[in-house]
């Protein structure tokens, strides 16, 4: 049984005939004429019977005309409920997103907030590692940000769009003595002084847990969270600095060279972040929707 049946029957025996419902429902008699043989074909009994002219229920139709008509009501109403709170209360989204997603989904973003104006969006820029701990902390709904994962209450999707990752590389001025190299591990950063992301960003605390592994301390003389300004600080200080390559075509700085990291962390996916066991909220959900189409 279909509500728009369902409709049909109790406007028949609400208006007592077919004219007048087709009227209010503005449909054909035709049209409830089938919907209602098919109806009663369904329920495997007739609803009504011809009596001097008019039409009477049978005991079946009584009684679906009784129970139904408090469905239709209860469906009624809360159709009404869900638009008006969508209608009168505005929806608040708060999402993490870095740098790198921000720029490579700015598309989606954009389509995002122009077709949903219901929608309250906040973004909420930072490093992947400070958007866990602020999702984990429930200061954000999502989080757009890189593996791995750093906190255990949290789950990270990969997605499967054209920037679903990104590679590292080693920028630095082209007079730098490392410039010529085709690649460049960490044990090559030893002697030379770095300008770094701050250790809320994934590069940041990468760069100073590979240093310790290969048994020294990064010789860092600037740490920053702008990337722009990191790069502007290799130029001033003739250092070097760790960059998501893909940020290399959005850069205006041509007197650095790009060279790639050789390492096993040269490489990180990206996803959308949620916390675990927890339900999305309708305008979280329907904003991955959009991040998806990449």
């Amino acid at each position: 049984m279909e509500f728009r049946q369902l409709r049909y029957f109790v406007s028949i025996v609400n208006t007592g005939s077919y004219s007048a419902a087709a009227k209010n429902l503005f449909v054909t008699q035709p049209t409830l004429s089938y919907n209602i043989q098919k109806l009663e074909k369904e329920l495997g009994t007739h609803l009504f019977y011809q009596s001097n002219q008019s039409l009477k229920l049978t005991d079946s139709g009584r009684l679906l005309h009784e129970k139904g008509q408090k469905v239709l009501e209860e469906m009624d109403e809360l159709v009404e409920t869900i638009q008006r709170k969508n209608i009168t209360k505005k929806n608040s989204l708060k999402v993490g997103i870095t740098v790198l997603f921000a720029i490579q989904y700015m598309r989606q973003i954009v389509h995002f907030t122009s077709t949903n104006p219901h929608i309250d969006v906040h973004f909420i820029q930072s490093g992947s590692i400070d958007l866990q701990k602020k999702l984990a902390n429930e200061e954000i709904d999502i989080g757009l940000l890189s593996f791995p994962i750093y906190e255990p209450s949290i789950h990270i999707e990969c997605i499967n769009t054209s920037n679903s990752n990104y590679s590292v590389d080693v920028v630095m001025p082209f007079h730098h003595p490392l410039a010529r190299k085709k690649s460049i591990s960490f044990a090559d950063l030893e002697p030379h002084t770095i300008c770094a992301f701050s250790k809320d960003f994934v590069l940041g605390r990468v760069l100073h847990e590979r240093c310790q592994e290969f048994g020294f301390k990064p010789n860092i003389i600037f740490t920053n969270n702008n990337w722009e300004v990191l790069l502007q600080n290799t130029l001033i200080t003739n250092g070097l600095t760790l960059m998501p390559n893909e940020l290399k075509q959005f850069s205006n700085f041509i007197n650095l060279k790009w060279i790639p990291l050789k390492d096993k962390a040269n490489f990180f996916e990206i996803g959308i972040a949620r916390r675990r066991n927890e339900e999305l909220k309708d305008a979280a959900a329907r904003f991955i929707e959009y991040i998806k189409d990449n």
